[in-house]
């Protein structure tokens, strides 16, 4: 499936051109596997781009419990019987966020969720800073959610995405990071008509006192 970037998601969602983005993981690199089952209920799986674990929390034979990241998604499915707790980390610089964006927030490209709504949670640096849901039967769209303190993701460091649901629930990313609305810029004003005629007038007067002294 054809990647859809961030920056054509954001533009397209707010209807302008100044918009802004930063991608964390577009889940390109670095595949991971990890599955679970009664003998193994915890995996985790560290490579230079992410740590992706997962930790079984219920479930009803036969297990069959998994989160992975190949061919450019974050896929997670459980058993209709299973629950668990997936978490991803990242080490992530400092943010160039501009001074005066406003509207920044995280922003996820779901592929697919089942009918389970789904929990997430964000922390920096054990720190925790946001907490929504993405509602059940969401297909190919782009979730935003807005910060109400952004100061706490600009600093960078270890930033945590758990992610969980009811009982079965599954979920499919395409890219997730974080995005913003560009401060508006002034720009000088194009003087009217009137006022060019009124200035031309002004300067024609000063040429005309100069020609009589």
């Amino acid at each position: 499936m054809k990647k859809h970037l961030l920056a054509l998601a954001l533009i397209a969602a707010t209807g302008a051109a100044q918009a802004g983005n930063a991608i964390i993981d577009s889940f390109d690199l670095g595949d991971q596997t990890i599955e679970l089952d009664a003998a193994n209920p915890t995996g985790s799986n560290t490579n230079s781009y992410r740590t992706l674990s997962s930790t079984l929390l219920s479930s009803s034979a036969p297990v069959s419990s998994s989160a992975a990241v190949s061919f450019g998604i974050l896929d997670i499915t459980n058993g209709g019987g299973e629950d668990s707790t997936v978490t991803v980390q990242w080490n992530v610089g400092a943010l160039s966020i501009p001074t005066g964006a406003t509207d920044i927030g995280f922003l996820f490209k779901i592929l697919e969720s089942d009918g389970n709504p789904t929990d997430v949670a964000f922390s920096l640096n054990g720190t925790p800073i946001f907490s929504s849901a993405i509602p059940g039967n969401t297909t190919n769209a782009d979730v935003s959610f807005t910060l109400a303190d952004p100061s706490l993701i600009t600093s960078g460091g270890l930033l945590e995405l758990v992610i969980n649901g009811a009982s079965g629930w599954d979920l499919s990313l395409d890219a997730f990071g974080v995005s913003w609305t560009d401060p508006v810029v002034p720009t000088n004003p194009i003087p009217e008509p009137a006022s060019m005629a009124l200035i031309g007038l002004g300067a024609l007067g000063l040429a005309a006192v100069r020609r009589r002294k």
